[in-house]
């Protein structure tokens, strides 16, 4: 049998000696030296002699006879060939050739021609104790191939002459385990050593399978590191870094490029490696930057390039095995333009450890089919990669923020040519800024600009004015903002009289397990914790904040505000406040409006020019000449009651402090000049601050950011400023009680409508009596104002107003006054007005109240509170019956009188009020009654004469009754003492 095989040799050598140069010849380039063929033939020569001499080694001679290797084989010289046993190639046949006998191309039943390669080493003849010594990894002969199957050859392989330089073959390792045995990728090599002079044999136990690309190594190496089900991944971000470094070929083979079929070595850092090194936006900048920037090629080409130079760092251009380099420091090549790697060996009792350039190795010597595998323990951040903030943000997938600053002249902000600048930016990403304009910045707001003023802003300018509005001046982190809420931007201009705009942060603390979630004007912000580059930090935003709106866009989006809004358009003051750079707007809401009463009727009233100018002044009252926020206005304290005092636009100065309970503004009536006035120490201070607590708006609102400043809103009620005069006879037009103040004018009461204390001083003045003066003073009046209606009701005043215009046609003569004369409908009326006018008695220094308006508090009205009239001894009593709901009744008049007769009642409620500078107004559903004339007697000393004479009277009537009836019964008792004859 075996001269059978010799002869089969001889035949198949002469047979294919016109054909030899074929594909699988490429795969034979190694260290091992390649014979010319020309030499003199000698037995056992070639390792295709001693495959012919021996039947162990017919199923392998017979699989290289059908793949026509044996060539290619005769020529190789110093090699060692490993040779499955027959068993196992049969069995490896049946079980991947399907039983053809056919030949498909370089693969005869499941056996490739790069497969029967692999077996070869080319690495010289190697004795049996050189395989057991130590773990040692060998180049074999087969080349590595592209995954469409089709081997890789180099130029030079059609050439008889070695190739000028190497190309490497796939790696394969052996080691002795701990039982003894020698393994070649985990075959036993039996103890069987043939040698030739080719080099020698050694039987396996099995065949050896090449093993998978890099990528699938890696796969392999992150289900050894752990049992989670995403463990495969843990090499993911090398993979990454690669593809977006543009070098997937490395690991994959997919093509036919140099970097697909070559042999290189990968140091493959885990995740949890580069993790630690790198921020959650530097390492999607670096696995991602080139893709997000691919709009932009100066982008792109930047971040390219940083790739590289991390991913060189980790990629060798050659297979690299620390066994086969062994103990010491080398310089082994990278990948790309960069320097060489330093690797440092360590052999300690035939195991082996290392590091490159200075990042420790874990798992050595991992065979790929194009290439070696290193995990790397430990990552190192490279000196030389140096982020600034405009790389940052394309991490982030920010660069459509990075193209606006650029277009926009901001580009220093971002490039890290000024570390030293402490910056706060907020990015929005791509998608968010697709979503809300693209590239028009337009903020709407230049519909109520003039065409000029349109002209004048750019779409250049408008994109500085947003960017600039998402930069903020200093760093700020998640606990820096949930103290500091308002953080000042770099936009600022004539718009806000040169003050910078502010955004507002807000932070939820309540997930702080989940991180500290903020938002900034409504924004989210998606990071879990900022990027901090330097000096700078970054937050990325869901959706771009817009520059703060003008006024009015920004007061209609709450309708509390609107009757606020609807004021300055009736007072024709939008415009002239729109206009004003660096204001404060006060804002009341609609209830503050409503709660004026009679006040606001009069304000309101349509082409009253007093109205619309009181009402211009009452609005500018609420318009500060300076943008206040909350952060700037001093907080009271136990031992300070400092308050920022500010000029109005209507020329009044108005207070603004904090408390615990909130931010409050007054109206400040010093004569002190605006500033920040300080008040006294300790308990003066605490006492002071409840004092103005008292007299003070709260702000409900705080903060309300404008293009021209900011707007707080005011919780209730607004200011009243002091160059407003609301009198008693504007409260009446606004009433429209015309009948009411014509009865006032015919009776010559108009001085009700004055101001007392401003007359009583004058008059006193020029008598010379204000050292007699009463210090029980009328300061002013409070009119109880029935509608007109109510008059036109009593039928008094329908005779009166019969006989002045002479109607003697009207039909009304039912009326009990038809027969009256006038002298005495007018007695009538006038007792009837002067029941509805109460005096204010002021007992407070006049000095006190001179010039000011009366306490609110001394004009309304208090339940059971008994109220004086301009009619002698006659008195009103005040009843709450619903909150803030007031009726007023006679006092002292009995509800029956006569026995049987009529009830008689005095009663009206109020129905609205207004507080006049000198008094109130209030308005009554109805008329009150006069007293009956029975219970109206005189007054004074004629009052107590006609007291003691009816009891006088009283008294001698009863006398004189009890000495009657004493007199009857003495005659009784005296007659029945008798007997009858």
């Amino acid at each position: 049998m075996p001269q059978l095989q010799s002869v089969w040799s001889l035949l198949a050598l002469l047979a294919l000696a016109f054909i030899w140069h074929s594909p699988a010849s490429a795969a034979a380039g190694s260290t091992a030296a390649l014979g010319s063929g020309d030499g003199p033939s000698r037995p056992l020569t070639t390792f295709v002699d001693l495959l012919s001499s021996n039947e162990r080694f017919s199923e392998f001679l017979h699989t290289v006879q059908r793949l026509r290797m044996v060539i290619p084989l005769n020529r190789v010289r110093d090699g060692t060939l490993l040779v499955p046993t027959n068993a196992a190639l049969k069995k490896y046949r049946k079980e991947h050739g399907e039983g053809a006998s056919r030949i498909a191309g370089a693969t005869y039943r499941g056996l490739s021609d790069a497969q029967m390669w692999y077996h070869l080493i080319g690495d010289g003849v190697i004795e049996a104790q050189d395989f057991g010594r130590r773990t040692m990894v060998w180049e074999s002969l087969s080349r590595p191939e592209a995954d469409d199957g089709s081997a890789a050859a180099s130029d030079d392989d059609e050439s008889d002459e070695p190739p000028k330089e190497h190309v490497f073959g796939v790696m394969l390792k052996t080691q002795l385990s701990t039982s003894g045995t020698v393994t070649a990728n985990g075959v036993a090599v039996l103890a069987q050593n043939y040698s030739c002079a080719a080099g020698n044999v050694y039987l396996i136990d099995g065949l050896l399978e090449i093993p998978p690309p890099i990528q699938e190594v890696l796969h392999v190496l992150g289900d050894s590191v752990g049992q989670t089900t995403d463990s495969a991944d843990e090499y993911s971000a090398i993979e990454k870094l690669l593809a977006s470094a543009g070098w997937s070929d490395v690991l994959t083979m997919l093509s036919r490029s140099s970097e697909a079929t070559g042999m290189h070595t990968l140091w493959a850092f885990s995740n949890h490696a580069f993790n630690s090194q790198f921020s959650y936006a530097e390492r999607s900048y670096l696995l991602n930057g080139p893709l997000f920037a691919a709009d932009d090629e100066d982008l792109r080409q930047a971040a390219v390039a940083d790739v590289r130079a991390v991913a060189s760092r980790f990629v060798s251009s050659e297979p690299v095995s620390v066994a086969r380099m062994g103990a010491g420091t080398h310089s082994v090549l990278g990948l790309g333009k960069h320097s060489n790697l330093t690797l440092v060996v360590e052999e300690t009792h035939g195991s082996f450890s290392g590091s490159i350039d200075g990042q420790p190795l874990g798992r050595l010597d991992v065979i790929a089919r194009n290439g070696i595998v290193h995990s790397v323990e430990q990552m190192q951040r490279p000196d030389s990669l140096v982020f600034s903030p405009q790389k940052v943000l394309v991490g982030l997938n920010a660069t459509a923020f990075v193209r606006l600053f650029k277009d926009a002249g901001l580009g220093d902000y971002i490039d890290g040519t000024r570390p030293d600048r402490k910056l706060t930016i907020l990015a929005p990403t791509n998608h968010a800024m697709d979503e809300a304009f693209g590239y028009d910045l337009d903020d709407g707001d230049d519909v109520a600009l003039s065409a000029e003023e349109r002209v004048q802003r750019s779409p250049r300018d408008r994109q500085r004015e947003w960017a600039l509005y998402h930069i903020i001046e200093g760093q700020y982190s998640i606990e820096d903002l949930a103290q500091t809420p308002l953080i000042r931007t770099r936009l600022a201009g004539e718009w806000t009289d040169g003050r910078p705009q502010v955004v507002k942060a807000q932070v939820d603390q309540a997930h702080r397990a989940l991180g500290s979630h903020v938002s900034f004007n409504g924004a989210d912000n998606i990071l879990l914790e900022p990027e901090v580059i330097g000096n700078t930090t970054i937050y990325l935003l869901s959706s771009p904040m817009s520059t703060p709106p003008r006024l009015v866009n920004a007061l209609i989006q709450n309708l509390d505000l609107s009757l606020f809004v609807a004021a300055m358009g009736a007072s024709n003051t939008v415009d002239e406040i729109q206009s004003e750079a660096g204001v404060t707007v006060l804002a009341p809401v609609v209830n503050a409006f409503a709660s004026l009463g009679l006040v606001w009727s009069y304000l309101s009233l349509p082409g009253d020019l007093d109205a619309g100018a009181d009402l211009s002044r009452l609005i500018k009252a609420h318009v500060l000449t300076r943008p206040v926020y909350s952060d700037e206005v001093p907080m009271h304290t136990d031992s300070s009651a400092d308050i920022l005092v500010v000029k109005a636009l209507n020329g009044n100065k108005v207070g603004l402090y904090r408390t615990p309970r909130g931010m409050f503004a007054f109206v400040d009536q010093s004569e002190q000049p605006p500033s920040m006035r300080r008040s006294a120490r300790n308990s003066t201070a605490s006492r002071l601050s409840s004092v103005l607590d008292s007299i003070s708006l709260k702000i409900s609102e705080p903060d309300m950011l404008l293009q021209t400043g900011v707007a707080h809103v005011l919780e209730s009620g607004l200011i009243l400023p002091l160059n407003v005069e609301i009198t008693s006879a504007k409260l009446l037009r606004g009433m429209r009680a015309h009948i009411f103040a014509d009865l006032l004018e015919r009776f010559n009461l108009t001085y009700v409508l004055e101001d007392p204390r401003g007359e009583a001083r004058t008059a006193r003045s020029s008598d010379g009596d204000d050292e007699n003066e009463d210090p029980h003073t009328v300061a002013g009046y409070s009119l109880l104002v029935p509608s007109d209606k109510s008059w036109r009701e009593n039928p008094a005043y329908r005779e009166l107003m019969r006989r002045d215009h002479e109607d003697f046609s009207a039909d009304d003569s039912d009326n009990p006054w038809r027969n009256a004369t006038t002298s005495d409908i007018s007695h009538y009326l006038d007792r009837l007005v002067r029941l509805h006018v109460i005096p204010i008695i002021d007992s407070s220094p006049r000095d006190a109240t001179e010039g000011k308006r009366l306490p609110t508090k001394q004009l309304a009205l208090t339940d059971r509170t008994t109220y004086p009239t301009l009619l002698d001894d006659v008195t009103l009593r005040a009843h709450e019956f619903a909150t803030d709901r007031f009726s007023l009744q006679l006092e002292g008049a009995p509800f029956y009188q006569t026995p049987g007769g009529v009830p008689f009642v005095s009663v009206a409620t109020v129905v609205r009020s207004g507080i006049a500078r000198s008094g109130a107004v209030f308005e009554l559903d109805s008329l009150l009654r006069l007293p009956p004339v029975s219970s109206s007697g005189p007054g004074g000393w004629k009052r107590v004469a006609w007291n003691a004479a009816v009891w006088l009277t009283g008294i001698g009537m009863g006398s004189g009754l009890l000495g009657v009836s004493g007199y009857w019964v003495r005659q009784w008792w005296t007659h029945a003492d008798y007997q009858s004859l």
